[in-house]
């Protein structure tokens, strides 16, 4: 029997009645925020983070959120490295890697890369080394840090945001039509409660754009798309009246003309059903 519809309002304190906070299990699937940084002191570490995503595309940017440490009482050893150093790397985080995504989780005070078994490469323009076994790295340069103060001691949150000033990526990982090889990295992402997934297949979906947007599409399937020149220069100039007009107009030819077909290939379909 199907359990009955659930509602309610955490800034009242409410939950949901189910035995695990389900919060965290419906935005998914989440990437994983694999960084790597150095203190000033000079110490190594690697941890994973689950609120992770891109910010921008140009210039590059990335965020991710360290929540609060209960065992040592204050941020996260990579944002208090971003934040001091001003300097952190991504790497991503991939099936293959998963036990050693894992075991780089534990907050230890030493440096993580030996407990997680992983391989230190060096970086080109920061200083915190890479994860070599990584398919793509980004080294990045701290932008800024916020801070979301939560409801309880890990729910305090560090927002850090890092301009990419470059970016490695392994030629076994890339196609012969030049794409990024997604099956074959198989990157992880993070579900809810302890549960993972890994990419095993992508299709295809092609956004819709107004017929003068010539840039739009183009830039975010990662084609380039016209310059900001051209752009302004292609301008349509008129009223947003007059454009939601033409809009209007063209999206009724287009039902006409979709009825028409779809007449037509009725009666074609009942044509060669009365000849067979």
């Amino acid at each position: 029997m199907p359990r009955q519809d659930i509602f309610y309002e955490p800034p009242k304190g409410e939950k949901s009645g189910l035995p695990h906070d389900p919060f965290k299990s419906f935005v998914i699937p989440r990437p994983i925020g694999w960084i790597s940084s150095t203190s000033k002191d000079g110490l190594d570490n690697l941890g994973p983070f689950s609120q992770f995503n891109n910010v921008s595309f140009d210039p590059p940017t990335i965020m991710f959120v360290g929540h609060q440490s209960v065992y040592k009482r204050r941020s996260k050893d990579s944002v208090v490295n971003a934040r001091e150093t001003g300097e952190f790397c991504w790497n991503m985080a991939t099936y293959d890697t998963r036990d050693a995504v894992n075991a780089s989780s534990l907050e230890s005070w030493d440096d993580e890369f030996p407990i997680s078994g992983v391989t230190k490469a060096p970086s080109r323009v920061v200083r915190p080394p890479r994860v070599a076994e990584s398919p793509v790295t980004f080294e990045c340069k701290t932008h800024s840090v916020i801070r979301i103060q939560g409801d309880s001691l890990v729910g305090h949150s560090d927002i850090v945001i890092g301009r990419v000033v470059a970016i490695h990526v392994k030629g076994e990982y890339i196609t012969d039509a030049g794409l990024f090889d997604v099956l074959k990295a198989a990157p992880l992402a993070r579900l809810g409660y302890h549960q993972y997934t890994a990419i095993t297949h992508v299709f295809d979906l092609k956004m819709p754009f107004m017929p003068d947007d010539n840039v739009s599409g183009n830039i975010l399937g990662g084609e380039k798309g016209d310059t900001d020149a051209i752009l302004y220069q292609t301008r349509d100039h008129r009223s947003e009246d007059d454009r939601r007009a033409e809009e209007r107009e063209l999206n009724a030819k287009k039902s006409i003309k979709d009825r028409t077909q779809g007449n037509g290939e009725a009666a074609g379909e009942e044509f060669r059903t009365a000849h067979v």
